[in-house]
């Protein structure tokens, strides 16, 4: 026979069941706290947009810039903007002067003729920059150049720009699509490290001289070019004693 269950354990399965039916668990509060991580995720600031360069004027086809780095640990920032082509240059009659002196058979090499100009500014950020530690800048076929440089090697091509200082180059080049022989795409432009600076002032080989940061930025009036379409993208690339853009011509 059966015994009846103790009293107290019959009183404890009542209130156990009591306290299931009406929720009696035990509580932390009425509102639950967030978690550190939670919290921290809340406060998190938005990512912040990366910065986009300020679009090109529209006469400018590209620039290109470049930090250089002496072996002093002086710095430089370099930047070469060239214009799109024009029928004749604001300094015409004196530009076409200094072809016809530096520059032979420039006025056969291209039916139609255009003129392209470039400015080259250099700027110290920092330290004192020696002016045998040199960088050379390209510029289209044949540059005819003045302000504050020197010519590499002869005149009427590739010039050393003093730094700090600002240049001006003015090359004639084809005046028929861009990408088409004589067209201003097909040509070099940028700087360099001299590898062979005999005869020119400079002091020649990367250990003087290294670039960084290379950058190069096309305007609207070169879209249209396919071989420009690559230049930004090849900024990427970029060693330690070059930031070129275009051809070898």
């Amino acid at each position: 026979m059966m015994r009846p269950a103790p009293r107290c354990v019959a009183v404890a399965v009542l209130l156990a069941a009591s306290m299931a039916l009406t929720g009696c668990a035990p509580q932390t509060g009425s509102t639950a706290k967030a978690s550190p991580s939670t919290s921290a995720a809340r406060r998190a600031p938005s990512a912040t947009p990366t910065p986009t360069a300020t679009p090109l004027p529209a006469d400018v086809l590209f620039r290109i810039s470049v930090v250089a780095t002496a072996g002093s640990g002086a710095t430089a920032l370099l930047t070469e903007t060239v214009h799109t082509p024009v029928a004749a240059t604001t300094n015409q009659a004196a530009d076409e002067a200094a072809l016809d002196t530096n520059c032979d058979g420039w006025r056969s090499a291209y039916t139609p003729t255009k003129y392209l100009v470039a400015n080259v500014v250099t700027t110290v950020t920092s330290g004192s920059w020696v002016p045998a530690d040199s960088i050379a800048t390209d510029m289209a076929a044949y540059p005819v150049w003045t302000g504050d440089q020197r010519p590499f090697r002869a005149f009427c091509g590739t010039a050393l720009p003093l730094i700090p200082g600002i240049a001006r180059a003015v090359s004639p080049v084809g005046g028929g699509p861009s990408d088409s022989q004589g067209g201003w795409a097909i040509y070099r432009y940028g700087f360099s490290v001299p590898s062979d600076a005999a005869g020119s002032g400079a002091t020649a080989g990367a250990t003087k001289v290294v670039l960084s940061a290379c950058a190069i930025q096309l305007g609207s009036a070169a879209r249209a070019s396919v071989f420009a379409s690559t230049w930004a993208a090849s900024a990427a690339t970029a060693t330690a004693t070059s930031c070129t853009a275009g051809g070898t011509q």
